[in-house]
């Protein structure tokens, strides 16, 4: 009787195992669509910064941010989690603007090919707009005198082919 009871338990606990760890690697699956997803994005803002404006001295993404909403019994939704980046744009040492981007926004995932590709809302009128606003926010509540570094950026041709840049698809849990 111990006997069947200790197989039984067994079996109970490998199939529990086994759940599990398929819950946990579509988890991961899904983690690794975000990150390609924010990848796409990422390489192309930086490439038109990079290319489009001056007085850049660095751009630093902070991650790939994941508000999960998953179901227990289906487990993570590609479709319906909240996922975005932010990049702080240095205009000095110590100055910079940030500029934050939605996955759902700037990329939609095509079923035929399984990954994300970018929409048509991410183009450059769109991000000259999204820079000339962050800056005014940013800007809104400093000094005159504190205004004038961030007067360095501009859009320019010559670009900022020195601009150091810090890419990070690692995943954080957005918290409120």
């Amino acid at each position: 009787m111990k006997k069947k009871l200790g197989i039984i338990l067994g079996i109970i606990l490998f199939v529990s195992l086994l759940m599990g760890g398929k819950k946990y690697m579509d988890k991961k699956a899904v983690e690794k669509s975000y990150q390609d997803g924010m990848e796409l994005v990422q390489n192309y803002v930086t490439d038109y910064l990079v290319k489009n404006y001056e007085g850049i001295e660095k751009i630093e993404w902070q991650g790939v941010g994941v508000e999960w909403r998953s179901s227990p019994t289906f487990g993570a939704s590609i479709l319906g989690n909240y996922v975005n980046s932010k990049a702080r744009i240095f205009v000095s040492e110590k100055d910079f603007f940030i500029i934050r981007f939605t996955l759902t926004e700037e990329a939609e995932y095509d079923d035929n090919s399984k990954k994300y590709v970018l929409k048509d809302y991410l183009n450059p009128t769109n991000l000259d707009s999204i820079i000339e606003m962050e800056i005014g926010n940013t800007t809104r509540q400093l000094k005159e005198k504190d205004k004038l570094v961030f007067k360095n950026i501009k859009k320019n041709s010559s670009g900022s082919p020195n601009a150091q840049v810090i890419y990070n698809k690692e995943i954080h849990e957005l918290t409120y």
